[in-house]
């Protein structure tokens, strides 16, 4: 069995998953499985993951979703990584996008972390986010910082930063039926939300290193919320939650309970 498995979901982004899936199989620690989710990607982003997948770490999935009520009727991406969870077999869980890209060390910082820092199930590294124009030009730059353990980690940390153990999962689907919350309501932060139900039991551990690249596009689904308010993916959306709500959740939830046991 290979010791991390890693999750990237897909949908027509054929301008930059090349890079994405390179930059993972690029990587000094080569001991992964790759789950390639798509969401029924069109046939330009299709050709460009097709000659990858003579690779063996990399395994394949297309969903069949066609129409627009489907596209929210859940979040699509939430749907693909609790697939994907379903068949992880690496003792360790990291997560990219297809337009995202790891620095060549990332798994093996990582790994490295994990393995000897027993009391820590979960570790998020520094990112660098670009925001690119419609020519692909950068128009904005950014660094995340990693440098404190969060008990409060929506929209503090980026699910492309994160690694966990793959034996904290139990717990989590144990508790709210499911990896990741499915309920479009939360499809702007989907990835806030997983961290939210992560919270309720463990924190996150800082490498302050920058790890991977991030990408702000049009094609990314922040950038059609704030701009596309007129598209038909953004009208048939339900009334979204935001970060605020699920910080201050956990913040009360902190408040009420007991010092946990990871936070020295």
């Amino acid at each position: 069995m290979p010791k991390v498995s890693i999750i990237m979901t897909s949908y027509n982004k054929a301008k930059y998953i090349e890079k994405s899936i390179q930059a993972i199989l690029n990587q000094t620690f080569a001991d992964f499985e790759l789950f390639i989710m798509d969401d029924n990607s069109n046939q330009e982003t299709l050709d460009i993951i097709e000659p990858f997948l003579t690779d063996k770490r990399i395994k394949f999935y297309k969903s069949d979703i066609q129409t627009m009520e489907q596209r929210v009727e859940k979040i699509r991406y939430a749907v693909l990584i609790n697939q994907a969870l379903d068949m992880c077999t690496g003792e360790y869980i990291s997560y990219a996008t297809d337009d995202n890209c790891y620095r060549p060390n990332r798994l093996q910082v990582m790994v490295d972390y994990l393995d000897s820092q027993k009391e820590a199930n979960i570790v998020y590294s520094a990112s660098s986010v670009n925001y690119l124009d419609r020519r692909n030009k950068i128009v904005k730059k950014k660094v995340v910082p990693a440098n404190t353990i969060h008990q409060v980690a929506p929209c503090a940390v980026d699910h492309c930063s994160v690694m966990h153990r793959k034996s904290i999962l139990s717990l989590v689907k144990g508790t709210f039926g499911s990896y990741w919350d499915e309920d479009s309501e939360f499809y702007l932060i989907g990835d806030a939300r997983f961290f939210w139900r992560l919270n309720h039991f463990w924190s996150f551990y800082p490498i302050n290193e920058i790890l991977d690249e991030n990408k702000i596009t049009e094609l990314s689904i922040h950038y059609k919320m704030e701009h596309e308010k007129r598209s038909d993916f953004v009208r048939m959306l339900p009334q979204q939650r935001t970060c605020k709500e699920l910080r201050e959740e956990l913040r009360k939830r902190l408040m009420n309970s007991p010092k946990r046991e990871d936070i020295q």
